[in-house]
């Protein structure tokens, strides 16, 4: 098992709150084995725990910034908002936080730039590959009942979209694939050929149910088509 892995689950296993490994990492564990670099670490944790998660990870050392997109903007101008107070209503619909260990070096790479207050942007460089947990993205999803809510509008459910490996959970593969399916992962110049790889890679490895399901989330939360990824999923 990949040490970053290792360590993440030791940090988040006895926080007292659900999470799973997603992003590269989490399709690594689903084959079972390393299948590219990965430049980040993607957590998933439930939006009923969002307030507990940023205590526990303020209270181990983490500065916490939440992630936004004004409308207007591209997807590679994003602004972070650095979170001092759990009890700011500010951050309460980010979907995404940046957890950043004090001194990491991926932050630096990153350059965060203040603009006003606490808002900050960034200049992308370049992703550094960790040699120990320092940076990880932090994703929240929902959840009613024993379903997993993957998206709210169309509604989209998973049944059962949480898989362990050596006791370890991870989000199941067919659903980290349909997040990638979305206009950033399609338009963001770094991240855009590591979604098509990975949609050439873990396609054929699905079995014919959750491909099923897979091709039927997209269907459903782009029904007036969905460009770029048609013709790569008809040649996958």
């Amino acid at each position: 098992m990949d040490k970053l892995i290792l360590q993440v689950h030791d940090l988040f296993k006895t926080a007292g709150f659900d999470y799973a490994i997603c992003g590269g990492f989490g399709f690594d564990m689903f084959a079972g084995k390393v299948l590219r670099s990965h430049g980040d670490f993607d957590v998933m944790v439930f939006k009923e725990d969002k307030h507990r998660v940023v205590q526990f990870l303020q209270n181990n050392g983490w500065t916490i910034y939440g992630r936004f997109m004004e409308e207007g903007k591209t997807v590679t101008q994003l602004l972070f908002y650095k979170i001092n107070d759990i009890t700011d209503s500010t951050w309460d619909d980010c979907k995404n936080m940046w957890a950043i260990k004090p001194g990491c070096l991926q932050a630096v790479l990153y350059k965060l730039d203040r603009l006003q207050g606490e808002i900050y942007t960034y200049q992308s460089r370049k992703w550094l590959v960790q040699d120990s947990i320092e940076f990880i993205e932090l994703e929240f999803d929902a959840r009613e009942g024993s379903d997993f809510v993957v998206q709210d509008s169309p509604k989209i459910t998973h049944p059962n979209a949480i898989l362990y490996r050596d006791d370890i959970p991870y989000l199941a593969p067919e659903v980290i694939l349909f997040y990638k399916s979305d206009k950033f992962s399609s338009e963001h110049p770094y991240v855009k050929p590591k979604t098509e790889r990975d949609f050439k890679t873990i396609m054929p490895m699905l079995s014919k149910e959750n491909r099923k399901w897979l091709l039927d989330a997209i269907d459903t939360a782009y029904p007036d088509g969905y460009g770029w990824l048609e013709e790569l999923l008809a040649n996958t």
